[in-house]
């Protein structure tokens, strides 16, 4: 679930003024090549299966003197699901198929998408982002806990990197895959994230 993708403007909100003065203003594009998603959910109350996702993009519109204005986008493809190997209870060619249908609704919303609403600072780098999150035909609020990793120029490229966690209730968007052999239904999200400066 790609979930979420979703803390990627709030981590940059926490750039303190001296290194927003480093950090200007425009747009940024998420870095796929440093850029991870990592989803879990409880097998059976036995371990915690965990999977991510292989397409993540992103845009952040960065505001250097107003950081509370910058705005976020993301979007996944929810068949990009990579997770350990297991046998498809459906027919389908792979397991990750089986999740990306049964439980994202892949067919319905090819696309898993997140928009920032409005950020809230709680520290020198950390906060709060707030969303809205949609897969398998479904829209709701998401909130990520979200910690300021580094900013500035990297090789002529100026940059903002975040780390986010949150867990949401699958069943809020319509999935309920599984649900009847005790697999979760809560679903951690981490994510580590880069942004570039776009040209």
């Amino acid at each position: 679930m790609k979930l979420l993708t979703t803390s990627l403007i709030a981590a940059a909100s926490l750039v303190s003024i001296a290194q927003a003065q480093d950090v200007p203003s425009g747009e940024y594009k998420l870095d796929p090549a440093h850029t991870t998603v990592i989803w879990g959910v409880n097998h059976a109350g036995f371990s915690l299966y965990r999977g991510s996702f292989d397409s993540v993009d992103g845009t952040l519109i960065w505001d250097a003197e107003n950081p509370t204005k910058s705005r976020l986008s993301v979007s996944i493809d929810a068949n990009s699901v990579d997770s350990p190997e297991a046998v498809s209870h459906d027919g389908n060619a792979n397991f990750q198929e089986d999740i990306a249908k049964n439980a994202l609704g892949a067919e319905t919303q090819p696309v898993i998408t997140f928009t920032s609403k409005r950020l809230e600072r709680t520290g020198d780098t950390t906060g709060v982002i707030y969303g809205d999150l949609s897969f398998n035909g479904n829209t709701g609020p998401v909130e990520m806990q979200v910690s300021l990793t580094g900013s500035g120029d990297f090789m002529g490229t100026p940059k903002l990197g975040f780390s986010g966690e949150t867990t949401i209730d699958r069943t809020k968007w319509g999935s309920n895959a599984w649900t009847q052999f005790g697999i979760g239904t809560d679903v951690t999200i981490s994510i580590q994230s880069e942004f570039a400066k776009a040209d």
